[in-house]
């Protein structure tokens, strides 16, 4: 038995022309958890912000030379000058005024533009998850104070758990609950199912209650500050039924690959190395985002060429 899906395809007046349509088997393939982690590194993208903050998101369409991101909407709601970094360590403009918030939830769609190929990620409806399935979290934490005595690097983290459960009545679209370990800045990235599928979009982490720690005895600001800190170890995802439901809504229709099939189990599941893989290191955040000006500046002398005749 196989099942079918089309999705058409247009964003704010800009067609896409073909529709596309998945074929699935009744079970999604099975991976191990480095194919998995493989599949991440390649969506995965990291949002800068020239204030010197940052979040994640997920390639998930393109058509021709432009991409879309879906990330959470608190990543990119000041208006900003700000750039997406992919897998290459290349960094690409975002056009700010292009940004579509998704009504009522913490999710936004951006764009870039680059002649280089990237892969859009394939989505799962989130319905094929449950209690107890393993998911993964890709994303970009900031630097702690550990990480920059270690030398300031940025290493996009890929964190495995399980789902938890789903919160009875969403907050902010927030439904799905799971036990990955994440920092501040993975915000926006992808979850994925053990079938390397997004399955949703991570973006709050559970703090403790500033009002117990305040019956324990600390100040109102210490309370606060420290509270802020300390994770319990659950974290919430919006899922992507809730982006496929609501993207229509706001004029969005992307080329999206969506697969209605279950995850099945992970072929081994997933060991950190214990060194960062170099692929996900950024040693120097300055040389990557000059990249941008690279480009235009290769653009600007290639018309500038005249022609003999």
């Amino acid at each position: 038995m196989r099942r079918y899906q089309n999705l058409s395809a247009v964003l704010a007046g800009s067609a896409i022309t073909s529709a596309i349509v998945i074929t699935q088997p009744l079970a999604a393939q099975a991976l191990t958890g480095e194919e998995v982690n493989n599949i991440a590194r390649e969506v995965t993208v990291l949002i800068k912000s020239s204030r010197g903050g940052h979040g994640s998101g997920v390639i998930v369409a393109k058509d021709s030379q432009t991409y879309y991101v879906l990330t959470a909407h608190h990543v990119v709601d000041n208006q900003d000058n700000y750039k997406i970094i992919t897998h290459d360590k290349k960094a690409h403009r975002l056009d700010y005024s292009k940004v579509r918030p998704l009504p009522g939830v913490d999710l936004a769609v951006v764009e870039f533009s680059s002649k280089k190929k990237y892969k859009p990620a394939k989505l799962a409806k989130s319905d094929t998850v449950s209690e107890g399935k393993p998911v993964f979290v890709s994303g970009w934490p900031r630097i702690t104070t550990v990480g920059q005595s270690a030398g300031g690097k940025l290493v996009r983290q890929f964190t495995d758990g399980r789902v938890s459960g789903f919160l009875p009545k969403a907050l902010d679209g927030y439904k799905m609950i799971y036990t990955n370990t994440t920092l501040g800045g993975m915000s926006g990235g992808p979850v994925l199912d053990a079938g390397g599928r997004v399955v949703g979009i991570h973006g709050i982490g559970d703090t403790e209650d500033s009002k117990r720690l305040q019956r324990e005895g600390l100040s109102p600001e210490a309370a606060t500050s420290i509270a802020g800190m300390i994770k319990p170890g659950f974290n919430y995802a919006i899922p992507i039924n809730t982006f496929l439901s609501l993207a229509p809504q706001s004029g969005i229709y992307l080329g999206l690959k969506v697969e209605n099939s279950p995850a099945g189990e992970l072929g081994a599941p997933y060991v950190a190395s214990a060194k960062p893989d170099k692929r996900d290191t950024i040693d120097n955040i300055n040389d990557v985002l000059s990249t941008v000006n690279r480009t235009v500046n290769t653009i600007n002398r290639v018309r500038k060429i005249k022609l003999p005749f």
